[in-house]
């Protein structure tokens, strides 16, 4: 009764595995360049449904950012990884960064926010707190 009641009145929460997420629960992916000096950061990223999105961020704090709701199934999670590089020839570069994955209960409101700096990626996922250094650059 209670969720026919919930849908009659507008309020359509979305069922994933045995918890219950509204639509409007959105987390959200942010990367940022920060590497400063004209440098162009490159980027390949997908997510578990093997959906794939690249580009550049050609000026320094451009982002480029998702909006999603977790899923979370028997066998499945909501899952993004990303290719970064810069330099001639992705000199700098860092491969197959796990930037976001899901809990075993849907999450709501995360932010995960990765900045590319000239030593290495930096991360938070939390507005009110700075950023962290968390990997040095790989160098090819």
């Amino acid at each position: 009764m209670g969720r026919k009641r919930d849908e009659q009145q507008g309020s359509h929460p979305v069922r994933l595995s045995e918890a219950w997420v509204p639509e409007n629960c959105p987390n959200r992916i942010m990367i940022t360049n920060q590497l400063g000096g004209g440098k162009v950061l490159g980027y390949k990223c997908s997510n578990w449904l093997r959906r794939e999105w690249h580009g550049s961020l050609r000026t320094f704090n451009q982002n480029k950012s998702w909006e999603f709701t977790d899923v979370i199934k028997i066998g499945k999670r909501t899952r993004y990884e990303c290719d970064l590089w810069f330099g001639a020839r992705k000199e700098f570069h860092f491969d197959e960064l796990e930037i976001y994955r899901a809990a075993s209960n849907p999450r709501c409101n995360q932010i995960r926010q990765w900045a590319a700096r000239p030593d290495g990626i930096w991360f938070r996922k939390d507005h009110d707190k700075p950023l962290g250094h968390v990997l040095p650059w790989k160098k090819r």
